[in-house]
């Protein structure tokens, strides 16, 4: 039956994802999770390793620098930075 469903088919709500994932996207999310909670984290937890990672990375010394570039205070940088 799944095959067959279509956007007018589909409740309100969940209309802005189908935009966002596309309609076959969406049915192997129902497919996948359908019935459950499902959390999906927003943007900065996601990117948060990769930023850490490319501050580490561009470390030459100068936590200022990096602080103003990554726009965290020099105590963040120099956190993430012994962070081990």
């Amino acid at each position: 039956m799944l095959d067959y469903l279509t956007k007018g088919d589909l409740p309100e709500g969940v209309i802005d994802v189908v935009d966002v994932i596309g309609m076959d996207a969406f049915k192997s999310l129902v497919k996948f999770a359908g019935g459950s909670n499902l959390y999906i984290p927003n943007e900065a937890s996601l990117v948060k390793g990769v930023r850490n990672r490319m501050i580490r990375d561009s470390f030459d010394g100068d936590y200022r620098k990096v602080s103003r570039r990554f726009g965290i205070s020099t105590a963040q940088v120099r956190n993430i930075v012994n962070y081990k």
